[in-house]
């Protein structure tokens, strides 16, 4: 349980004054993510209120400007908020689905999957993805041979190592090149056959 917060008058005043603060500080700072617990905006937004409330208790008006100072203490909060959270996922267990939508659960799925249907789909994908590398070069054209890595079935350490790059430089390409491909006319008329 947290202790509990006691605010002057002043200092409710001060936070009344800025709540906004907390507002800009998400949408600038947070990606708010309602399908994971403790990222939905409003419980982010009441973190974020706490964390104004920490700034009226602890503010010094010889040293700074309320505003430049509470910035600084919401959003330092706002993200230890957000490691803790992220940290408690880890230890969350996942369910997973096959095809169907059916959970796993250890045995066989009733619908076995079709194995024909599933790797005539990885090999339309992997030749799409072929044919748009020849539109693409740099970050972008590496993004989509890490795509087409990923539709194999390799991982995101394989393919970091593979290239010899941290994992998350091969995220940054995927992003790179799935953006692009969402602008590309000609990859696109790939996905209507």
């Amino acid at each position: 349980m947290k202790k509990k917060i006691r605010l002057t008058t002043e200092q409710k005043k001060l936070v009344e004054r800025h709540l906004s603060i907390v507002y800009w500080i998400i949408r600038e700072n947070i990606s708010v993510n309602g399908s994971v617990y403790g990222f939905e905006y409003d419980d982010l937004y009441q973190e974020g209120c706490l964390w104004l409330c920490h700034a009226a208790i602890s503010y010094n008006a010889e040293l700074a400007k309320f505003p430049t100072f509470a910035k600084k203490v919401v959003r330092n909060g706002l993200i230890s908020y957000c490691r803790e959270k992220c940290a408690e996922q880890k230890h969350f267990i996942r369910l997973a689905e096959d095809e169907t939508g059916e959970l796993l659960n250890g045995y066989p799925s009733k619908h076995p999957p079709d194995t024909f249907t599933s790797r005539a789909g990885t090999m339309e994908i992997l030749e799409l993805l072929t044919s748009a590398t020849k539109d693409f070069k740099g970050v972008s054209k590496l993004g989509i041979e890490a795509l087409a890595l990923k539709a194999q079935g390799y991982a995101t350490s394989d393919i970091a190592a593979r290239y010899h790059v941290p994992p998350s430089h091969v995220g940054a390409w995927i992003s790179r090149a799935s953006q692009k491909l969402r602008d590309s006319p000609s990859f696109l008329s790939g996905l209507l056959y």
